[in-house]
């Protein structure tokens, strides 16, 4: 994101005394004791002659520009790195000091020295982290430039003000693809499922391996190799996979260090960046008591830059989630089959006995992926030995808690959805693995 235009500059006539400045007139004092005070007020006339040169000389007009450079896609908790491009046009070289204006959530900026050689350019640079999801405005820049005899420094200001606009975390994963997740079971010595359905499409040869189907040898390749070829066919293509976003109360929760609601819209980003590089749809709904935004599926490549702007402004709202009308409007927007990914809690027994109740809509016409989160802590805390009296009350607390969440699982997987409980460290991860297993095993 840079400025084209060259911004306006405005000059204060306010002179600011440098550091040599300031140790010079502190030698006055010194200097009365030793010899006479004549000597001192000498030295302070000359220093104060000396300013005033500096200062009519700095009163110059400065044929100075600057910018600010921002990279173009901001995602936060990724250090980001600004440079401020200094383009000096005048005869002399001049010292400068720097400092950008951040937001105000933000950390401060540094202040950045440096020297502008005559009719060049110098680049100063500075790394700060994005800390949360959302809009923010960076300020006007601050530049302090050092008179010729470095006695006072001039204050000009530069109006950069600028927008910028801060997404969900889109990091790297193990592996993008179906063939990539086939490669890596091979690596691992894991057993390959068998296909299951029809509309399977031919995707390559490869050597047979223990726990292959038989039926899908290709004798023609086989014998011409002399070694036993079975043929790969790669799932269908163009199905549908539509997010459903709960953004009530319980995904306000914070664990590792942010919301609920901002580890699942990370697992999103990097969920559909997977569906559209298959060349499957996606679509995605957020929804508290009421749906806020529905975005329908597509498998364009502009669908994850659609749901990344959706998302920018979404946030925890202080209401129970309505699964059925997020359900409902699902249901009479898209009447393909599709696979549902949800992303909610299950922390309480109201919000499971909703999202329970709620479920039947989906089924069995589509395939529902319940994906609950739950708190990192929790796993800290049952691992470790109970030390106080309080530590044993939580524990208990915790287990009724895990032992419900187990329970509400059960009932989903009874009523056909498939569901998952996740922590954070895993959630993109185990949805993207369970998104190519409903794939590998043909349950679209």
């Amino acid at each position: 994101m840079n400025n084209q235009n060259q911004p306006t500059i405005h000059q204060s006539k306010v002179p600011i005394p440098t550091i040599r400045t300031i140790w010079l007139m502190g030698l006055g004092i010194p200097l009365a004791l030793v010899m006479t005070w004549k000597w001192a007020l000498l030295l302070d006339v000359c220093i104060i002659t000396l300013c005033g040169l500096d200062y009519l000389s700095a009163l110059r007009r400065l044929n100075i520009h600057v910018q600010r450079r921002i990279p173009s896609r901001l995602s936060y908790g990724i250090p980001l790195d600004i440079q401020i491009v200094t383009a000096n046009m005048g005869e002399r070289a001049l010292a400068v000091q720097i400092r950008d204006q951040t937001p105000l959530t933000w950390e401060a900026a540094p202040v950045l020295k440096g020297l502008a050689q005559a009719k060049s350019v110098l680049e100063l640079s500075y790394v700060v982290t994005p800390p949360e999801r959302g809009v923010y405005t960076f300020g006007d820049l601050f530049m302090r430039v050092k008179g010729p005899f470095g006695f006072i420094l001039r204050s000009l200001r530069s109006e950069l003000s600028e927008e910028v606009k801060v997404y969900s975390n889109l990091g790297s994963f193990k592996y993008q693809d179906l063939a990539t997740y086939r490669r890596m079971n091979l690596s691992w010595g894991l057993r390959q499922s068998r296909w299951r359905g029809n509309g399977r499409e031919f995707d390559s040869l490869r050597e047979y391996t223990e726990g292959d189907d038989l039926r899908k040898i290709d004798w023609k390749a086989s014998a011409r190799l002399d070694r036993p070829i079975v043929e790969e066919f790669q799932p269908e293509k163009n199905q549908i996979i539509m997010i459903l976003m709960d953004a009530g109360r319980l995904m306000s929760a914070v664990t590792e260090g942010k919301s609920k609601l901002d580890h699942a819209l990370d697992a999103t980003v990097r969920l559909v960046q997977t569906v559209l590089s298959g060349g499957d749809q996606a679509g995605f709904i957020a929804f508290t008591d009421r749906v806020i935004s529905f975005i329908p599926p597509k498998r364009t490549a502009e669908q994850l830059h659609m749901i990344m702007e959706q998302a920018l402004h979404l946030a925890p709202d202080m209401v129970e989630p309505q699964y059925e009308e997020a359900f409902l409007l699902f249901r009479s927007r898209i009447r393909r089959r599709s696979l549902v990914v949800l992303f909610t809690d299950l922390l309480d027994d109201l919000a499971s006995e909703k999202l329970l109740d709620a479920i039947g809509l989906l089924r069995p016409r589509h395939l529902p992926l319940c994906i609950a989160i739950r708190e990192s802590e929790w796993d800290i805390l049952l691992n470790r030995p109970p030390s106080v009296v309080e530590e044993v009350y939580e524990r208990s607390v915790l287990q009724e808690s895990l032992r419900q969440r187990k329970k509400t699982l059960r009932n989903l997987l009874q009523k056909g959805a498939l569901a998952l409980d996740l922590p954070p460290s895993r959630l993109s991860l185990g949805t993207i693995e369970r998104y190519l297993e409903v794939k590998r095993r043909g349950l679209l």
